[in-house]
């Protein structure tokens, strides 16, 4: 299902900026994007560094590098991380969808939003 946003390195920041912008849209209440600020002094281009979707105790995190993305999904109780795992961005995308599917906390629209705009 994410063959539309699975990227060879000269694609990955235009991959994570649709990324970014889908899941906005699909999920704007608990979707959490950070943009940074890049280029020159005068520049207003603003490129995307972190993107971190909290599920319950599933938290999906994707930070931006130089010349790649690391893709990270988290089993937080409480405040504590009790499992980390790092994973390619095809995975995390197909992961992330599965959570949502499974999570009360988001409407049966936003899935629908969701699965449609990831497609």
């Amino acid at each position: 299902p994410a063959a539309g946003l699975r990227a060879d390195s000269a694609e990955l920041a235009t991959s994570v900026e649709v990324l970014a912008s889908r899941l906005e849209q699909a999920l704007p209440q608990i979707a959490l994007v950070e943009r940074h600020k890049v280029g020159g002094f005068r520049s207003k281009r603003r490129a995307v560094q972190r993107i971190a979707v909290a599920l319950g105790e599933e938290q999906f995190e994707l930070r931006r590098t130089d010349r790649s993305v690391q893709c990270t999904r988290h089993t937080v109780v409480r405040g504590i991380t009790l499992n980390r795992r790092e994973m390619g961005m095809a995975d995390w995308i197909d992961e992330l969808i599965a959570a949502v599917a499974r999570t009360a906390e988001v409407s049966e629209r936003d899935r629908l939003a969701l699965g449609e705009l990831l497609r």
